[in-house]
Formats: C-alpha cells, structure tokens, sequence
C-alpha cells in the first residue's frame, strides 16, 4: 500500500504516458493555453506534441465539469473525466459547491454522478495574473487540499502528491512512472512555492488589500441602500458574466421544452444580477435595483457562507474582474467598505 503522504517524481515523459493510458477510459480535460490564457480543453483538442503545463488558472472555472452551463436533467450519462492542472483557487471552490449539492437532505444525482466521476490531478501556479488575490482571503497559489494527485512542476519533471484513496491507486496502478523524490527536488518544490507566494503577497499589498482581520465584517453592517452600493451598481451591464465565470455560483434556473421525442428539462445557469432574478409568482420582486443586487452578491459569499459553512465564498481567482463589462472590481468595492 502506497502511503498518502509519500512524495514521488514523475517526469514529463512519464507524465505523457499516463494522460495516454487514462484517455483509454476516461474523458481527459487539461488547462491548456498559451500566454497565461489557459482554457479548459479536451486532450485531442490541445493538438499533436508535448502538453504545456498551466501556469495559471484556466479562463472557465472548474465548475463547468460537473455543473454544466446547460443540462438535460431528464437524462443522466455521465462519462469517467480527468481534470490535469487544475489550480487551488478552483479546488476551494468545490468545498461550496459540494455543500450546495451534496450537502443537504437531497442530494442532485447529476452533481453526484460526476464529482464521482472525476479525477482531479492539481498543479502549483507557477506565475499569477494581475487579478488574482488568493493570498488575501487566506489562500495559497499551490493545492493544499482537494486533489487526488497534485503536481508540482520541475525543470523536466513534476513532484507529486497522493491527497485520496484514488490518487493513490492510480500511483499504485502505474508504479513503474512514479519514483520517490529526492530532497533536492522537494527543496526546489518549496522554494518555487515560497517565491510565488510572495509575488502574490506583494501583489496584493500593492492593490490595498491589507485588511484581512476585517474582511467578515465588513459586507454584513453594509445596506443596499447605501451610495457605495448604488455607484458600483450604476455601470452594471446585468449581463450575468460575474456570475457565469465565478467558479463557486451555483444558482440555475428549470425550464421545459417540447420536442418530437416529447418534454425535456433543463438546468440552465442563472444570475442574481439579473432583474428577474428574485421576481416571486405574482409578479413581487424583493431586488428591482441593480444595487441591491449587488449587494446581495457580496453578502452571500462574505457574509452567508461564512455564517453557514465558515468559508468564504470567493476564491481570489478574478475572474469577475477580467469578466465584467460595467469594470466593477470586488477589490475596489471591498476596500471602500473597508474605508
């Protein structure tokens, strides 16, 4: 039995020879991409030669593998899938999504059926956008958590880390890849993650944010009625895209259509930024202002999931920053809340 906390090498080569023996069973997806815009791709599509790893998180959250943005919920055919270079701020984001869909008195088979199916191999970042404020809410840009294998990447190899069962079969499965690591690998390891960590450390100081002790308190004393939240509110486009690329929202809305095999239903995605969001039978609407919507999508990830689950519900990836048309920047908002 392979040991969860051992710590192996595998190298590029050894690492090609494993995306070719789990494509034979599973779908594979990497974040894939060039010039820090990495997308979520099948494997074929990422084309002929050697796979380059993610420095960064992909441009889609991770969430559109097991919640997809359009679902036939009157089906369910999930496939086997494997995720390669998905980062920390992604993995945390399942901590609220497992809650959400897991965590209750019902479970949502087709959630369950493909958070099942998936094969996580994690990867360290190894560069950060100029969005990206993980550190800030506590964070690290390398998994901690949430993984079944991680990697770390070397100069011609990667060292790896068991975090489950799975992980560790699969290690135990393709023994012949994997050797034991080396010191000098694992303090190469450790030294690219400290050096990042305080690229983003840095990063995050110089935008401000350096008010961490605070932050649980700040969205909960906040009104929607306030001026903050009407000015931030007056650009909104309500287009949904904050909420559509954030990898821990999880609201949708049902619809019924009619086709020549009969009815369907669907999950789509929905968005607390549009009007009709939070319009009840009868035509009532609690939220008819763009800034109490606003509001509201900052109380349910810094106030609301912390009451209920003591986490945050943002990541830091900003991808809501890159994202939204009207330039309203959760940093900015948060540090006028914080003034």
């Amino acid at each position: 039995m392979v040991l969860a906390e051992t710590l192996y090498y595998l190298s590029e080569s050894g690492l090609a020879e494993l995306l070719d023996k789990l494509s034979h069973d599973n779908r594979v997806y990497l974040c894939a991409g060039e010039e820090l815009e990495y997308r979520i791709a099948p494997a074929e599509a990422s084309g002929p030669g050697p796979w380059r790893f993610s420095a960064v998180r992909a441009v889609e959250p991770l969430k559109s593998l097991l919640f997809a943005a359009r679902q036939d919920v009157s089906s369910l055919s999930p496939v086997p899938q494997v995720i390669l270079g998905a980062k920390a701020c992604d993995l945390a984001s399942l901590r609220i999504m497992d809650h959400v869909f897991l965590g209750g008195d019902f479970q949502d088979p087709d959630y369950k059926a493909r958070r099942d199916n998936l094969l996580i191999i994690s990867g360290d970042c190894t560069d950060a956008k100029d969005v990206c404020f993980c550190t800030f809410l506590g964070a690290k840009p390398y998994p901690e958590s949430g993984y079944d294998l991680n990697l770390s990447p070397l100069s011609g190899g990667y060292v790896v880390q068991v975090g489950s069962d799975k992980g560790t079969g699969l290690i135990e499965s393709n023994s012949g890849l994997f050797q034991p690591a080396k010191q000098d690998q694992l303090a190469q390891r450790d030294k690219n993650r400290a050096d990042l960590t305080a690229k983003v450390e840095r990063q995050v100081k110089a935008g401000g944010l350096t008010f961490q002790d605070r932050l649980d308190k700040l969205v909960g004393r906040g009104s929607p009625d306030v001026e903050l939240w009407t000015r931030n509110a007056s650009t909104c486009v309500e287009c949904g895209a904050c909420n559509f690329i954030c990898p821990t929202c999880h609201c949708f809305l049902l619809s019924d259509m009619e086709d020549r095999s009969g009815f369907k239903r669907f999950r789509n995605w929905d968005s607390c930024q549009y009007k009709n969001f939070a319009r009840v039978a009868g035509g009532a609407n609690q939220r008819p202002r763009r800034a109490q919507r606003l509001h509201t999508r900052f109380e349910k990830k810094f106030k609301f999931f912390p009451d209920r689950l003591g986490q945050i519900a943002c990541t830091g990836c900003g991808r809501c920053v890159e994202a939204c048309l009207g330039k309203i920047d959760m940093r900015e908002v948060l540090k006028e809340l914080a003034r």
